[in-house]
Formats: C-alpha cells, sequence, structure tokens
C-alpha cells in the first residue's frame, strides 16, 4: 500500500519539523489507531517522550495523509 501526501500535509510536516519517516513509521507501526468525527484514521505514536499523531484516509490502495503533529498533552489522547 501506497501512502501520498496531500499539499497541506507537506507544508505542516515541514513547518513542524516532522520527518516523513516518522509519518511512515507512525501509520505502518501505531501505538494506537483510532478515528476521527469524519471517519478519517488517526495514527499516533510515541517518539522522544511526544505524541505524533498522523491523520490520513485510504483511497484504493493508497493511504492520504492529510496532516500531522505532535503534542506533549499524550494523557489527552491516549485514555
Amino acid at each position: 500500500m501506497s501512502i501520498k501526501f496531500t499539499k497541506h500535509a507537506l507544508h505542516r510536516i515541514k513547518k513542524r519539523k516532522i520527518s516523513k519517516d516518522e509519518i511512515l513509521d507512525t501509520i505502518n507501526n501505531p501505538d494506537l489507531l483510532k478515528k476521527d468525527l469524519y471517519g478519517n484514521s488517526v495514527a499516533q505514536k510515541i517518539i522522544e517522550r511526544r505524541l505524533l499523531r498522523v491523520f490520513y484516509f485510504s483511497d484504493g490502495d493508497a493511504k492520504i495523509v492529510i496532516t500531522a503533529y505532535k503534542t506533549s498533552k499524550t494523557e489527552k489522547y491516549t485514555s
């Protein structure tokens, strides 16, 4: 399955200094996988004491990354 990025996602991950490798690892090996209110998948992984959240949806054989961000509020999103 291929992983693609929207222009918005590319802009945000560059601005937030998140590597594509971190995103790929989070999607392929999440600590937790949830759905948001719109039905998008949210893959979550703790990296260096911060929680990386990657929002994406499936389109055929591809996963399309919408956005991603890191947060220190791990308990808010993991419980």
